[in-house]
């Protein structure tokens, strides 16, 4: 070991060497300023190659390749950046075709080809990971094989080697961001790659490296397409400000300097004002769930975030835009007439324009055309006055008559042209005073009404419709919410046009997005790069059920790539194998993670007797984890009434480096987070405590078991469960021979034994029920009131049979298969 770090330390001396010399030179030609534009754009090239180097100078490379090909064997360097000495690539940079063969070497394949050319083949001997620490070499690491196999029980593994281990093993915020561009796997790389045109879709499980495959690919569009691309048209949208803080420690290292960076809220409401007046996606998350009608809420919510939704608000606008226009041809007399085909055809040349546009278009196009028939019929007016006055006046002798007639023809011209005038204004005020233009608020304001929806959703059920009325008060009273600022933005840009546009937009943790929030941000770039995990779809009342909705929609207009990738490298596999069986125990056909070969503590799941045992347990797990060395630990806890209360407690008894956070906004700063379920997305700990685990805070019930999954698997290393009463069901060990237990939702509809792997379940359409709102007006009355109630009438409920009886059907296939042995 000790003869290999020499070797690598003499060739980091010759390559610091020659990094120092190019800052000097860059560091000279920096200081001399410009004179004229052409200086001026060379001095900020050599600011930007000068600010290269330093960044790269404490650590120029982090990996050495070995290979060979037609030429003979080769070593290169891999670094962010590429070094270059008189034509010689002392470092080759990571986003180049060589510096892909870095990451697509995993220990198992040998043979490659440079940009798939089956005349540049190379074949692959050695991959080493090179630690530099104050222009030291040390650390030489070969990197071994990283595959990912079955065990005999079935269960997939991500076997990775020594270096990876460590890496994941040591994750403070310095060797994080350190290691993040030499940790990428080939399956990361593959997506970082592809090309600008795609527009990718990415399925990622928790820990899968999802918003640094987001950041790199950033990174390598800018370096590939540099001359079409700039940065400044790159829109990253993040969950929260927490995460935005993450990607401005990584900007540099990354080299993406100058992307736009923002949630979709701050976003929207730079680009529509009325957005500051309304609650953020968490701030309704609690109101929803607070609110004791949720359900309902929860159908409006996902209605207005729908595609369904969004097809309405076009016809609407397409229909409006026709009911302005002229309805008879305009006449202003007999030799003067524009007609309606005329009008609709100049309209129909303006379907590629926003409303207001277009309409101010038609508009002036019936004005020109007034102004230029008011001219022809001046100019045909004075034409017959000409010839009556050589007809009648010139043919009379001077004096008083032929003045007469003279001043008698005068007056017939002009009232002859006042009144055209008059027809003229009569019809413009009739035909172009309605074209005014149109608010986007304005006509929201119109969407709730009977007679639209009638007219453009008529399979609407009536519960829904009536729903959609009620909260159509209080959009007429521009009391909106967050739903309501994906169709206020889409039908602004409808009527007005957009005023942005990007080159590529990426979008984090996309599912928490609905199909119509992600497909209007689809027409404000050319392509996108989607990433999310609908088993952390935490925010169900809006969000995606699944990415096929809105993957069919795209795939029409834009050239789409779905990836699924569900190796999780954060988490310990004991930690992944508790959320596994969190969507285990859900029965929703989630793919499930693939957890990599790294060991460490059980989870832990203790049950306490009362609030005052709970803050003792919490707090000697505290210091337990502090003393173990932890660097980042959060307390997680159901809301944010649980959150300040353990906060209050734990600041009583002296605990340091504690801080409370209850919004998204928040910058974390200390060591020790208590912060609420819901708003950990996107964020992970050294160790995560979460506070109950009961079956009152756990149900049974998909919108539960994602915030559970979402929960644990927040964890690197270690995670602590506490509980009072009894453990959620989401947690239970259950014999995986037994068949998927049916949810609460539809368990009374069955009426078939789920039991039995030959039957395929089956439910009942309808079933009477007791109406419990109904108020018996006799006391004598015999029978209860009764009604008729729907399976589809819930829309949770059939998704959750459906989704249900998909896992169902694997554990039936499974139970004849060993039978059939």
């Amino acid at each position: 070991m000790e003869e290999m770090i020499q070797q690598e330390q003499e060739y980091l001396d010759r390559t610091l060497s020659v990094i120092e010399d190019q800052i000097r030179e860059k560091s000279a030609v920096c200081k001399k300023g410009a004179q004229d534009a052409v200086e001026e754009q060379l001095l900020k090239q050599n600011r930007q190659a000068l600010k290269s180097l330093e960044t790269i100078r404490p650590r120029p490379y982090f990996g050495r390749l070995d290979f060979k090909d037609e030429f003979g064997k080769e070593t290169i360097y891999i670094g962010k950046r590429g070094v270059e000495q008189d034509g010689d690539l002392i470092v080759v940079d990571w986003r180049t075709d060589l510096g892909k063969l870095y990451n697509a070497y995993q220990g198992v394949k040998s043979d490659f080809y440079i940009n798939n050319d089956p005349n540049r083949k190379v074949e692959i001997e050695s991959k080493r990971a090179i630690s530099i620490e104050n222009d030291r070499v040390v650390k030489v690491s070969d990197i071994g094989k990283t595959e990912i196999v079955e065990t005999p029980s079935g269960e997939k593994v991500k076997m990775m080697d020594s270096y990876l281990e460590e890496i994941l093993r040591h994750t403070g915020d310095e060797l994080q961001l350190r290691e993040i561009i030499a940790s990428i796997q080939q399956e990361q790389d593959e997506i970082i790659r592809l090309p600008l045109k795609h527009t990718i879709i990415v399925q990622g499980a928790a820990g899968s490296g999802k918003s640094s495959i987001a950041l790199h690919r950033i990174s390598y569009l800018l370096y590939q397409y540099q001359e079409r691309l700039q940065p400044e048209k790159v829109l990253v949208l993040a969950p929260n400000e927490m995460f935005l803080s993450y990607i401005h420690k990584l900007v540099p290292e990354l080299d993406i300097d100058g992307i736009e960076q923002r949630t979709f809220y701050d976003w929207a409401s730079t680009y529509f004002t009325d957005v500051r007046e309304i609650s953020d996606l968490h701030e309704n998350y609690v109101d929803i769930y607070a609110d004791e009608k949720k359900e309902d809420r929860i159908r409006v919510s996902k209605y207005k975030g729908s595609l369904q939704f969004k097809k309405l608000l076009d016809d609407l606008v397409a229909e409006v835009g026709r009911t302005l226009l002229p309805y008879k041809d305009i006449h202003l007399s007999e030799h003067h007439t524009l007609t309606k085909e005329e009008i609709d055809q100049f309209y129909e040349s303006r379907l590629h324009l926003p409303l207001n546009v277009r309409l101010r278009d038609v508009k002036q196009f019936i004005l020109n055309w007034s102004k230029k028939e008011g001219k022809a019929y001046k100019a045909r007016v004075e034409k017959e006055f000409d010839e009556a006055y050589e007809k009648w006046v010139m043919t009379l002798p001077e004096g008083e008559e032929r003045k007469n007639v003279y001043e008698a023809l005068e007056r017939a011209k002009t009232l002859r042209l006042k009144q055209f005038s008059k027809q003229v204004n009569k019809a413009m005020e009739e035909y172009v005073r309605k074209m005014e233009e149109i608010t986007a608020v304005r006509m929201y304001k119109n969407v709730f009404q009977k007679r639209v929806f009638n007219r453009f959703a008529p399979d609407m059920d009536e519960k829904l419709l009536g729903l959609l009325l009620k909260n159509g008060q209080k959009i007429k009273q521009r009391q909106f919410s967050y739903e309501d600022i994906a169709p206020l933005i889409y039908l602004d840009a409808k009527m007005n046009g957009k005023t942005l546009e990007y080159e590529h937009i990426v979008i984090d943790e996309a599912q928490d997005y609905s199909p119509f929030q992600l497909a209007i941000m689809k027409d404000y770039a050319k392509s996108m790069t989607i990433l999310g995990d609908v088993a952390q779809g935490i925010f169900s009342f809006y969000g995606l059920d699944s990415w096929d909705e809105f993957q069919s929609y795209i795939q029409d207009q834009h050239d789409v790539k779905r990836i699924d990738i569900q190796t999780s490298y954060r988490s310990t596999k004991e930690i992944m194998d508790l959320a596994n069986r969190v969507l285990i125990n859900n029965s929703y056909p989630y793919p499930l993670v693939i957890p990599v070969n790294r060991s460490g503590k059980e989870p832990q799941v203790e049950k306490v007797e009362h609030f005052g045992d709970l803050c003792d347990r919490i707090e000697q797990t505290l210091y337990n984890l502090l003393d173990s060395g932890h660097q980042t630990i959060a307390i997680l806890t159901k809301d944010t009434e649980a959150a300040t209360d353990l906060y209050h407690q734990f600041t009583r008894r002296g605990i340091a480096d504690l801080e409370l956070v209850t919004a998204a906004h928040h910058h974390l700063q200390k060591r020790v987070v208590i912060i609420p379920s819901y708003l950990v997305k996107g964020l992970e700990f050294d160790a995560v405590i979460i506070e109950d685990v009961s079956d009152k805070t756990f149900q049974d019930h998909t919108h539960h078991a994602k915030m559970l999954y979402m929960s644990i698997t927040r964890a690197h290393h270690e995670l602590i469960l506490f509980y009072r009463g009894n453990l959620s069901p989401l947690l239970e060990q259950r014999d995986p021979h037994e068949p998927p237990r049916p949810r609460a939702s539809f368990a009374e509809w069955l009426q078939t034994d789920y039991r039995d792997p030959d039957t395929l379940p089956q439910v009942m359409e309808e079933r009477v029920i007791e109406d419990t709102e109904t108020i018996p007006l006799f006391e004598d009355e015999e029978e209860e009131p009764t009604k008729v109630e729907r399976f589809t009438d819930d829309r949770e409920r059939v998704n959750d049979f459906y989704a249900w009886r998909t896992v169902w059907k694997k554990w039936a296939e499974q139970q004849k298969a060993e039978m059939s042995r």
